[in-house]
């Protein structure tokens, strides 16, 4: 679906992993990062480590600071707790979102989160990656795709992810969509390359909510530091290449 909440992306992202596991160990040799996203114009968020995991983010509207958000995590290294602790509009905050987390041999096989979206894990491979999301939400309003089924390189990363929706185009019709996005990446596990297809056809480029617009297909870039986390990604689209996002260590 294309109308998806900003806050909620944010919280599916953060669950899910921060970051590449070989990019973990190598952030372990800071106590922040600062990403700019240049993309979405003076946004820039800023991360806490802990042992080379995020601990707080903080998100800046150029030098000022519009929400702060702490993390901790379950001896799985998975998400359970969100804690809000400042809102540009309400101040000082303690809002906690839990996460409700089942394993079955150590596997997550079932998340439930509080704004009532629960997703179920199966089909793993040797890697312990699942092939098949399930989603369950609560609401009548359906904001995400109801089943995904996940292919991964050896290296664990994913090269083939395929959504399916349900949901009312602008003309009341129900439309029932297949959405595919590959990847390719680079030696570092940076993603160099995203290719879209959509089922029935769609008009690229797509306009999101809170994000970028989509286009079928899009390529990237990035330059390194010398321990081999990036410090500039670019992307390209339709022959045109953009810096779109920097980060600093410390």
């Amino acid at each position: 679906m294309k109308n998806l909440l900003a806050s909620i992306i944010t919280l599916l992202i953060f669950n899910n992993s921060f970051a590449q596991k070989s990019e973990s160990e190598l952030l372990k040799n800071y106590e922040f990062y600062v990403e700019k996203n240049i993309e979405m114009g003076k946004w820039s968020s800023k991360f806490y480590l802990i042992n080379g995991i995020v601990s707080v983010r903080e998100n800046y509207w150029k030098n000022e600071l519009r929400s702060r958000t702490e993390f901790e995590y379950d001896r799985f290294g998975n998400v359970e707790r969100e804690t809000n602790t400042f809102d540009i509009n309400k101040g000082q905050i303690n809002d906690i979102s839990n996460l409700k987390l089942e394993y079955y041999d150590s596997l997550l096989v079932r998340k439930k989160f509080d704004f009532g979206m629960t997703e179920k894990y199966s089909d793993f491979n040797k890697l312990g990656k699942p092939k098949l999301i399930e989603r369950i939400e609560e609401s009548d309003f359906k904001a995400w795709p109801y089943k995904e089924l996940v292919e991964y390189d050896k290296k664990g990363d994913i090269i083939k992810s395929t959504e399916f929706s349900t949901y009312d185009d602008l003309n009341g019709k129900t439309v029932n969509e297949k959405a595919t996005s590959y990847y390719k990446y680079d030696d570092r596990n940076s993603v160099i390359e995203i290719h879209r297809e959509y089922e029935p056809t769609q008009e690229f480029p797509i306009p999101m909510t809170g994000g970028p617009f989509l286009y079928e297909y899009e390529y990237f870039r990035y330059k390194y530091n010398r321990i081999g986390l990036w410090t500039k990604k670019y992307k390209s689209v339709n022959g045109k290449e953009y810096l779109v996002a920097r980060r600093k260590y410390k």
